[in-house]
């Protein structure tokens, strides 16, 4: 059966919101902390037996072979992934899972209604009765995050944005910014890794200042080299396939000072997926993010401090990769136009927004020929001057 979380005054379903930061019930309007809640999920299923089959068992944890990968064409960075901590290809299979297909039924606790959801889907709504319904049993074991970032940004304020951002697009449909488009807007809390990175800076290169004095230049020439150590901390990467990897990186950066341990009381009224990509599966996603961040540290050190500068030699080598697992929180709109799909993405926690609106053919056409009439009448007023000019 699908977990709900009650209302202890009068035992109604209660939802986070954002903005409050507290479980909110709609029928008697208490509010309260979440941290009030005993962060345990209730089993879904009230046969022990089969709730302990779908289970996974525990994950081991797995070195990942060392790999070196270089930049092109001309600066050599040879990077070693010495560790990335997450489960194996065979811990993630685990027992045999009763629920192989892709729906997976569930029984409202509300009403008794069932709930078809996504095999990776972690918290969903009933049809029916409108109950956020939590699908506990998928975030235990090795898919339990360690880390989240509740949300912050309210659906108001995120259907707000939404307006403001498609509206403002030159092209945009007529009618593409509509109620009936805003009620396909989704809080939905994505799987994440989070990667920390540790590197050692060592190259050699040659720099050039170039400086004037009335008609004389003076080029001085140097020998730079730069050693040291880089580390980056909460590189996200995310899980989930479904959902495209350069729309979740337009909408970085995360402010992960306000992470917290994975509490499921603060998923009621929202969706949430489990990953279907590990850490290792990210690993080689996650050392071209580092080797871009070295480079950038390196151009960034010399580039600033001299007018020219060619890099002869780079050493520079990521020492050690490892990441958590955390649930991060995204507004997400999947939308279809002209049989092809858009989609748009909103950081739940800081406002930024992301995405790509469809193309108006009807305005592009009606531009150009509201373009061409103002031309030739323009054309017409010119031409009328000429001739009065000639014959006086």
């Amino acid at each position: 059966m699908a977990d709900t979380i009650k209302c202890p005054n009068c035992g109604s379903n209660l939802k986070f919101d954002p903005e409050s930061q507290k479980l909110v019930c709609d029928f008697c309007g208490a509010t309260f902390d979440p941290s009030l809640f005993e962060d345990k999920v209730t089993e879904l299923t009230a046969d022990e037996a089969q709730v302990k089959a779908q289970q996974p068992e525990a994950p081991e944890m797995e070195t990942a072979a060392p790999e070196t990968v270089q930049t092109q064409p001309a600066e050599e960075v040879s990077t070693e992934v010495s560790e990335a901590i997450g489960p194996s290809e065979q811990a993630q299979s685990g027992a045999p899972d009763p629920n192989q297909g892709d729906q997976v039924e569930f029984i409202c606790n509300a009403c008794g209604a069932r709930v078809v959801t996504d095999k990776n889907t972690s918290a969903t709504f009933c049809a029916f009765c409108g109950s956020p319904a939590l699908v506990g049993q998928r975030l235990t074991n090795e898919f339990k995050p360690q880390y989240m970032i509740p949300f912050k940004v309210s659906r108001k304020k995120a259907e707000a944005a939404f307006m403001k951002w498609a509206g403002g697009g030159k092209w945009t449909p007529f009618g593409f910014v509509s109620k009936q488009n805003i009620t396909k807007l989704t809080g939905l809390y994505v799987p994440f890794w989070l990667f920390n990175i540790k590197s050692y800076i060592d190259v050699e290169a040659s720099a050039e200042d170039v400086s004037y004095s009335g008609e004389y230049r003076t080029t001085r020439y140097y020998s730079v080299t730069r050693k040291g150590e880089v580390e980056w901390k909460n590189i996200p990467l995310d899980g989930e396939t479904r959902i495209d990897d350069k729309l979740m990186e337009a909408i970085e950066p995360f402010e992960f000072d306000k992470l917290i341990p994975y509490d499921y009381n603060y998923i009621p009224g929202f969706y949430a997926d489990r990953y279907d990509q590990d850490a290792q599966t990210l690993a080689k996603r996650a050392t071209d993010r580092g080797i871009a961040g070295m480079d950038a540290v390196i151009k960034d050190s010399i580039g600033k401090k001299y007018d020219h500068h060619r890099i002869t030699k780079n050493r520079s080598t990521i020492t050690s990769m490892a990441a958590n697992y955390a649930l991060l929180p995204v507004w997400f709109m999947a939308y279809k136009y002209h049989n092809k799909m858009y989609y748009f993405a909103m950081n739940g926690q800081t406002g930024e927004v992301a995405g790509k609106v469809p193309v108006s053919t009807v305005k592009k056409t009606g531009f150009f020929f509201i373009a061409l009439a103002i031309a030739a009448v323009i054309a017409r007023l010119i031409l009328g001057i000429f001739m009065r000019g000639i014959w006086g």
